[in-house]
């Protein structure tokens, strides 16, 4: 029952589906019983066997409430499910108003770049407090890598989301994100970001905060884990993302001009973190194009 009542969309199928069950069951015990082509026994025994059938469930489902809101309270400060989009985005969102840090691990980082970084960087100017952000995300040239991941996503993706899965479309949305990272190190002071590369990529997100790990899935079909600072899984999470960090590799540049990169700006950025790379007009256009118009996932 716990599993049911953690996800807020468990909690709404199921209850619709137990809704539905008792009407149906309250039509036949009112509308369609006594049967008279049966004897009077019979009916006697179907209409006892629905009436304490019913009384049983809807008992189930208040004691099964009951157990979830009162005694599993504490649990549910500390952990929370969610499959919907818009209560991922609300938690990130709302984390981000008192943090002092925020640890990214994950892909490609769009959410990072369209949200987090510009919405943290208005926030510590405003408030004049600087706030750390590590971020890590996975080498944009590291091809084999990148097709792997590809190979996932188009696995686990609706048909209607598989064309999205190209190699332009990784690499680029991972170069907007690094190049995002450190416009935003350069432009604001109460900003102290450090961007990593890994060579590998794992099944789930990491969005750490100073009070809340919200740990986002590859895969949509997945639940998205939200965890408070008080708990087990988020000292879990915080340390796993600690022993990643360590064994990446780090990635700096310092953008000379004032106000947003040109796209030669953008260029001579790659091209300074990876010179053993060409960067083609294609690549660099997508790059621009993400680092100028970032589109929020999660919208």
């Amino acid at each position: 029952m716990d599993k049911i009542f953690a996800s807020k969309p468990g909690r709404k199928r199921f209850i619709f589906l137990i809704s539905i069950l008792l009407l149906l069951l309250l039509l036949v015990r009112f509308y369609m019983l006594p049967i008279e082509s049966f004897s009077d026994k019979i009916n006697e025994t179907i209409i006892s066997f629905l009436e304490k059938f019913i009384t049983s469930v809807f008992t189930a489902v208040i004691v099964g409430y009951f157990l979830y809101w009162i005694i599993g309270d504490e649990k549910k400060k500390q952990l929370e499910f969610t499959e919907s989009s818009y209560e991922i985005e609300k938690h990130l969102s709302n984390s981000r108003l008192k943090t002092e840090r925020w640890l990214f691990n994950g892909g490609l980082g769009r959410y990072t770049k369209s949200d987090t970084i510009p919405k943290l960087s208005e926030r510590a100017s405003k408030e004049r407090q600087t706030i750390t952000v590590h971020l890590i995300v996975i080498n944009p040239f590291n091809i084999s890598l990148i097709q792997k991941y590809i190979n996932f996503r188009v696995s686990v993706e609706t048909p209607s989301k598989k064309a999205y899965w190209t190699e332009l479309e990784v690499q680029s949305e991972i170069l907007a994100t690094i190049v995002t990272a450190l416009f935003y190190k350069k432009q604001n002071q109460f900003l102290d970001i450090s961007v990593k590369i890994k060579d590998f990529f794992t099944l789930s997100r990491m969005d750490i905060s100073s009070s809340l790990a919200v740990i986002t899935r590859e895969d949509p079909a997945i639940p998205s884990i939200i965890v408070e600072k008080d708990s087990y899984l988020y000292r879990h999470y915080s340390e796993e993302f600690q022993q990643v960090y360590r064994q990446s590799k780090t990635l700096d540049y310092v953008f000379s001009g004032i106000g947003a990169p040109t796209k030669n700006e953008i260029q001579l950025c790659i091209q300074s973190l990876f010179p053993f790379e060409s960067i083609n007009s294609l690549l660099l256009e997508a790059v621009y194009s993400k680092f100028e118009k970032p589109k929020n996932p999660f919208a």
